[in-house]
């Protein structure tokens, strides 16, 4: 690196290339391990806290909240770190749900996620119900109690968490107020989450759905089934329910998120200055 350059790295954004430099670790975060009232199951909850939150002591702020939480918060933490600072977006509080304490991370997943029994896989299915009820009766009651929080919150979810996330849409809409859907896993058990009944909602709702334009030909055909998924939303769930689908250009299942996350964060809480 010629010698302007490295001057400039490290006297503009403060790079350090000492050996014994502190590690980074996510600002303002904390985790605790939250049971389920109903099965006594644990989950490790990581709250990450927005950056004036200890200075503005009587502001209230909207809550994201993440599922896949080994995966999710990373990203989305950083890619909501510049949009906050900078005043694009509301501050929002994150929420990242990690897996069910003693079981693997794929076991706890497959079976929360998905909202129907399937024998024909060799996991565990079908857990999507009690994992709601843990959402609606344990987690959020104890982020509410514990933070500072308005009623604008938002649910992620990808692939399966995806899945889960329009499963949540569609049986208790008001749970929040917005949704972000990733590459959707529609076709679990045959495309039967496109049969259940839509519960109409009585509040205005935003619905952001993310899927890459390369994931119609990695097996499954998702990005036609995030396409009937909209379509049902569109439909059945009301004049208060806004949809947006993004097919994300020359993105893979394993692409996507970054930019379905990002997108999805500035559209659901983008601050207007006109």
């Amino acid at each position: 690196m010629p010698y302007i350059l490295l001057f400039l790295a490290i006297s503009v954004f403060g790079i350090s290339f000492s050996s014994d430099a502190e590690p980074f670790t996510l600002p303002r975060t904390d985790t605790v391990l939250l049971k389920d009232k109903q099965s006594d199951n644990e989950y490790p909850i990581t709250i990450k806290l927005p950056p004036s939150y200890q200075k503005q002591s009587h502001k209230r702020y909207p809550v994201v909240y993440l599922l896949d939480a080994n995966y999710s918060l990373p990203i989305a933490s950083g890619a909501s770190r510049f949009m906050m600072n900078s005043g694009s977006i509301e501050e929002v509080i994150i929420v990242a749900i990690g897996y069910q304490k003693g079981m693997s991370g794929l076991n706890s997943r497959i079976y929360d996620y998905t909202p129907f029994e399937d024998k024909n896989w060799q996991r565990q299915t079908g857990g999507a119900r009690n994992y709601l009820n843990y959402l609606k009766q344990s987690v959020l009651p104890y982020i509410d109690a514990h933070y500072r929080t308005s009623q604008k919150n938002t649910l992620v979810g990808n692939s399966l968490g995806g899945l889960f996330a329009a499963y949540t849409l569609f049986t208790e809409p008001t749970l929040f107020s917005s949704y972000v859907i990733g590459s959707p896993s529609v076709w679990f058990k045959q495309h039967d989450l496109l049969a259940l009944p839509v519960v109409s909602t009585s509040k205005t709702t935003k619905v952001y759905i993310g899927i890459g334009e390369l994931e119609e030909s990695e097996g499954e055909q998702m990005v036609s089934g995030a396409r009937l998924l909209a379509a049902k939303i569109n439909k059945q769930s009301g004049a208060l329910v806004t949809t947006n689908l993004f097919v994300i250009p020359q993105a893979r299942h394993a692409t996507a998120f970054p930019t379905t996350i990002t997108q999805a964060l500035d559209w659901i809480y983008q601050v207007n200055d006109n």
